[in-house]
């Protein structure tokens, strides 16, 4: 009779857990996502930084910049986001974007006192 009981407590357990699931994914199906692109600069010479590391606050998302200074996140929700851009010898860059829908942005970074 234990094994009986058992095996039905662990039947609905997973039949309502394997519910729950497809819930949550048909949630997020039905959420619009955007996509977030952009460049980063260097503020006086205009050139494009590789290896900037560029991070989207608030959805835990971190990218590095390509050898053309380009990065980009997809899926994100609809809202607001502080976007960083940290790189060695530059200081710290910060841009708040309220995305709607996706969009591009340019990051220009500022050299150190040498």
């Amino acid at each position: 009779m234990k094994k009986l009981s058992f095996s039905v407590v662990m039947f609905f357990l997973l039949a309502f857990s394997g519910f729950a699931t497809n819930t949550i994914e048909v949630e997020k199906e039905n959420v619009k996502s955007v996509s977030l692109s952009g460049q980063v600069l260097d503020n006086i010479t205009g050139e494009a930084l590789a290896g900037v590391k560029v991070v989207v606050e608030g959805a835990n998302e971190s990218s590095y910049t390509d050898f053309d200074g380009n990065f980009s996140f997809a899926n994100l929700l609809p809202g607001s986001y502080k976007i960083s851009a940290s790189y060695i010898s530059y200081q710290k860059s910060d841009v708040e974007v309220n995305l709607e829908e996706t969009e591009k942005v340019a990051l220009k970074l500022v050299q150190l006192n040498k």
